[in-house]
């Protein structure tokens, strides 16, 4: 990489993800520098801060007054994101955005707005983009290796209900945006296609909380992409033995496949057989997508061009959840 200036970023949100980044933007990734992070917690922020030897806020607009912070990593709730990502762009600065964008279309709109306005980068946080088994999946179809892609499938069943917030739809979007987002954003990336017709069947199952606060956690979505093509998302919040993330896109010369219901870095053999264990949670996982996701959008800032996940990325997954909780609710096919 030639000889490039460091960016100047902050981290505001301190729960895992946003310690995750934080981590990865002090050890990880060339020409930035991280300058601060900010959290409502005192105690967090103070802690993460002295981790680093950086500067440590409670006070958003405070960070934001900052000089040397020329970029922003909002890793906080998803109902707060739309404020927070409006205020860093009227403050001049460039914003990453963890996924989902916003919780609603209007609100998802709004940003955009602001984005266009300001001149300023924008990114939205969809990692498996940077998974090398995703990326080598994308360079085959487009290859041609497959022949015509016909048919998306994709299985996401997360070891356990989500905490706090995020069980709440009005906050999170729900199973729809919380969840599914990752695989919506998928789905539209290996083919190539919007998602056109959906579909959806699910019910609240497996947890009491889930259900008494109007969410789902069992649901099966089908849908028929622009181009002609189809696909069918399952998604569950309870997998006992694991993080269970597999996808599968069909052509009509073959079938390529990604991603395991086992952890091949651990297995017990005994006269019963070898068994395996789960993969125990998506940051192990994604741990290196997440270090190239970081880095794509601190090139976006140098090289000043379009971030490799837009705003417009956002924008539509937001469109598809809203379109799947209206097809839930309606009990029938949604055309977007």
């Amino acid at each position: 990489m030639i000889d490039m200036k460091k960016v100047g970023v902050a981290v505001v949100g301190l729960g895992r993800i946003g310690r995750v980044h934080s981590e990865i933007l002090f050890t990880k990734v060339e020409n930035v520098r991280l300058v601060a992070v900010s959290d409502i917690i005192e105690d967090l922020a103070k802690s993460v801060g002295e981790k680093y030897k950086i500067k440590w806020y409670t006070d958003y607009d405070k960070l934001l007054r900052d000089e040397e912070v020329e970029a922003v990593f909002i890793t906080t709730p998803t109902f707060l994101h739309k404020d927070m990502i409006i205020k860093a762009l009227e403050a001049g600065k460039h914003v990453f955005t963890e996924k989902p964008m916003t919780v609603t279309v209007e609100e998802a709109k709004e940003v955009i707005s602001a984005a266009n306005k300001y001149g300023l980068k924008l990114m939205v946080g969809y990692m498996r983009r940077f998974d090398d088994a995703y990326m080598n999946a994308k360079e085959k179809i487009k290859n041609g290796e497959i022949g015509q892609p016909l048919a998306f499938i994709n299985i996401a069943r997360d070891p356990g209900a989500p905490p706090g917030w995020a069980a709440d739809p009005k906050k999170s979007g729900g199973i729809f945006l919380d969840m599914l987002s990752h695989d919506f954003d998928m789905a539209r990336n290996l083919m190539e296609s919007e998602v056109k017709k959906l579909y959806v069947l699910g019910g609240a199952k497996l947890y009491d909380e889930i259900k008494e606060k109007g969410d789902l956690d069992v649901v099966t979505i089908n849908f028929e992409f622009a181009n002609g093509a189809y696909g069918m998302i399952h998604g569950s919040r309870k997998s006992v033995f694991g993080y269970d993330l597999r996808t599968e896109v069909m052509g009509t010369e073959g079938t390529i496949y990604v991603g395991s219901q086992i952890d091949p870095n651990l297995a017990l053999g005994t006269k019963n057989g070898v068994v395996y264990r789960g993969v125990q949670w998506f940051w192990s996982r994604f741990y290196d997508a997440y270090v190239r996701e970081d880095q794509a959008f601190i090139e976006a800032i140098l090289e000043d061009k379009d971030p490799p996940i837009t705003a417009e990325d956002g924008l539509r997954v937001v469109e598809i959840a809203e379109a799947c909780w209206r097809s839930w609710r309606e009990g029938k096919p949604v055309t977007l």
